[in-house]
């Protein structure tokens, strides 16, 4: 039976490449009794005759399995028999093994990570929520302009109530959610864009607002129409302000915490849905997207779990299945995501309007379906359940 190789990478550069006897349970990761240490997830091998089961997945001889963990990237191999070393084989960059010493001392390895990934190169400067002068154009012209409505951005310090600063760590731990057609191909976006209802409250939400800044309803009209309009930083502003005027309201926190996760904001996310099971344990919109925050972060253990939590409280739901192909697309498991795709667009009549709409959105933006968007398979998967409604090439 073959042996269990370790290859873990730094932004690209390999930092340990190990091979290791297994007869039945390791751990790797950053747990303190791993054997082989990298930041952002713990993860257990375990020896199942002659297969190793890792995350679910049951690994053959010659099989691998990739970990994507921010600027760390793992790869797990179960090599064919006869691949056995005269020794343990470490290649380790001196930058790394002072990173491990900090890491210990501080007792975070996931922290230290994202300070190595990067400060978020889309976050955007607010105040009153209104995108500061300071933002990037080269990174707005890419994806935001062609949805902008000035409208909507402008003029809301003007009208807003004061409301608590933003967080000073407030740094992204992943992309932005932008339109891609020009990679992909298909017009995911005007697809998409067609789905969302013109609402016209919202001139008239801003009028009130200037003379009330404290209508709530108004409020909730203009963080919506921003949602809606792909600006998630002006949603994100009226949305907190509801939730600190009603911090009961779960619907709301929802709203906010996928107004977060389209800003790449996933730890906030993940607060918020924290905060809606708190008192709603079994809630399937907090479920589901705590579980994709987690493994966006890494956290794929934790995301597991709360899948399982997730298909024991709505088995059959739409959303349920969206989570399935979220995570396993994360996981690099393309089959699998499409199935669960598959599954949620065949049963998307049982969504409300607006979980329709956000169930395009994610197949339209969240770059965690980049790949699949530029897939075949996914587009032939939307034909045959929409036929001429579908998404079509745009070339």
């Amino acid at each position: 039976m073959g042996d269990l190789s370790v290859t873990v990478r730094l932004h690209g550069e390999v930092v340990e490449d190990t091979v290791l006897p297994l007869r039945r349970t390791t751990r790797i990761g950053d747990d303190p009794s791993a054997v082989v240490a990298f930041p952002g997830a713990d993860v257990v091998v375990v020896r199942a005759g002659e297969r190793l089961l890792v995350r679910g997945r049951a690994l053959e001889e010659g099989d691998a399995l990739e970990l994507s963990l921010g600027p760390v990237e793992v790869t797990v191999e179960h090599t064919l028999r006869g691949r056995t070393p005269p020794e343990w084989r470490s290649s380790f960059d001196v930058r790394f093994l002072g990173v491990v010493a900090l890491v210990t001392a501080v007792g975070t390895w996931l922290d230290v990570a994202e300070a190595w990934w990067a400060r978020d190169p889309l976050a955007l400067g607010h105040r009153n929520g209104v995108p500061s002068a300071q933002v990037d154009e080269a990174d707005r012209a890419q994806g935001e302009a062609s949805v902008q409505r000035p409208a909507l951005a402008g003029g809301t310090a003007e009208v807003a109530p004061e409301l608590d600063a933003e967080p000073e760590d407030d740094q992204a731990q992943g992309p932005r959610h932008l339109a891609d057609d020009e990679h992909t191909g298909t017009a995911w976006s005007a697809w998409y864009r067609r789905a969302v209802p013109q609402d016209d409250q919202v001139s008239g939400a801003y009028l009130r607002l200037r003379d009330n800044p404290s209508d709530a309803a108004a409020h909730r009209v203009v963080a919506q129409a921003a949602y809606d309009a792909d600006e998630y930083d002006v949603a994100v502003w009226h949305y907190r302000w509801l939730v600190q005027q009603d911090p009961g309201d779960r619907t709301l926190m929802v709203r906010l915490a996928r107004a977060e996760k389209r800003r790449g904001r996933h730890a906030r996310e993940a607060d918020l849905y924290r905060r809606v099971l708190e008192d709603d344990p079994t809630n399937p919109d907090a479920l589901g997207g705590l579980a994709v925050a987690l493994a966006r972060m890494g956290r794929l253990d934790e995301a597991v779990t709360l899948v399982d939590e997730l298909q024991a409280a709505a088995p059959t739901a739409p959303a349920t299945d969206m989570t399935v192909a979220l995570i396993s697309a994360i996981q690099g498991q393309e089959r699998e995501a499409i199935e669960a795709l598959d599954r949620a667009v065949a049963a998307r009549g049982q969504l409300t309007d607006e979980l329709q709409l956000e169930l395009r959105r994610d197949l339209a933006l969240d770059p965690a379906l980049a790949d699949l968007r530029k897939d075949k398979r996914l587009r032939a998967t939307l034909h045959r359940h929409m036929g001429a409604a579908a998404p079509t090439p745009t070339r």
